[in-house]
């Protein structure tokens, strides 16, 4: 699938979250507790054990320098010294890392106890706010380096500190599909973009609830002037991809579409603008 969507002139963007199936015939886990490379409870022994997406899940450990070594080794294209890596992936695959707070849905406030222990002996009340910016950090060195020559990676993260403007795109959370919501990310954007955060932007339609059509053409207007740009949707919502909407407003998101990659020349300039001189991209 990765290679016909980009024969297409398309890249693909996966999510990759930082918790790990705790299973034995899951070789990525398998691997990260052979070096022991996960996160501990509070007793420092054995590995911190949580609930998210998959079940039993650990945490990898990125305060432990040996973590980003081996995260780097997964992603590598052809080969890793023997270890397990993603041989299915290609140049066009890049990477979003979610639930990076870390979330863990059956931890104290959805997250992880603040007396577990990180390398170094470090306990996760320290260093809560930039685990989920080491992790980003860790993956954007991984996708540069999974072939010999480097290459920019692309990452975008839901959790980020100060300095997670140098490797990632963020979004604003899991919004509705509200008029008051679609109002309230643009401060939202702009204030990110004061902070040096200047690669953000708003999930289109609210990642909850059904917006009507005329609410989403009215997003897609307002989200196409965001420096990061997309819609995004739970599960349980009504599909709503520009191309299942009946006319006129088919067209009307098409156009929109269109003008914002029309405008792609302008946003190049605007973001190495920015690089330099930290004026944020949105102002």
């Amino acid at each position: 699938m990765f290679n016909d969507v980009a024969a297409y002139g398309r890249k693909m963007v996966v999510i990759i979250d930082p918790h790990l199936k705790k299973d034995t015939s899951y070789p990525v886990y398998n691997s990260a507790s052979a070096k022991n490379l996960l996160v501990k409870p509070s007793s420092g022994q054995g590995e911190y054990e949580g609930w998210c997406w998959p079940g039993s899940s650990a945490w990898v450990d990125y305060f432990n320098p040996a973590s980003w070594e081996w995260w780097k080794g997964l992603f590598k294209l052809t080969g890793n010294d023997g270890d397990f890596h993603w041989s299915q992936s290609t140049n066009d695959v890049y990477i979003w890392n979610d639930m990076n707070e870390p979330s863990v849905f059956n931890g104290p406030e959805i997250t992880m106890p603040k007396t577990n222990l990180h390398h170094g002996g470090w306990e996760h009340r320290d260093i809560h706010n930039i685990n989920g910016m080491l992790f980003h950090a860790a993956t954007a060195e991984a996708v540069k380096y999974r072939v010999d020559t480097p290459q920019r990676p692309f990452v975008l993260s839901r959790a980020f500190f100060a300095g997670s403007q140098r490797i990632s795109a963020i979004w604003t959370g899991d919004n509705m599909g509200t008029w008051e919501h679609m109002a309230i990310g643009v401060p939202m954007v702009l204030s990110n973009g004061i902070a040096g955060i200047t690669f953000s932007g708003a999930d289109v339609g609210g990642f909850f609830g059904n917006p009507d059509p005329e609410m989403l053409i009215r997003w897609y207007q307002v989200g196409a002037f965001a420096p990061f740009f997309r819609a995004h949707a739970h599960i349980d919502t009504k599909r709503r991809e520009p191309f299942l909407l009946e006319e006129p407003y088919k067209t009307i998101a098409r156009d929109i579409i269109r003008l914002r990659y029309s405008l792609l020349p302008v946003w190049y300039t605007a973001f190495r603008h920015s690089s330099v001189s930290g004026v944020p991209v949105l102002r």
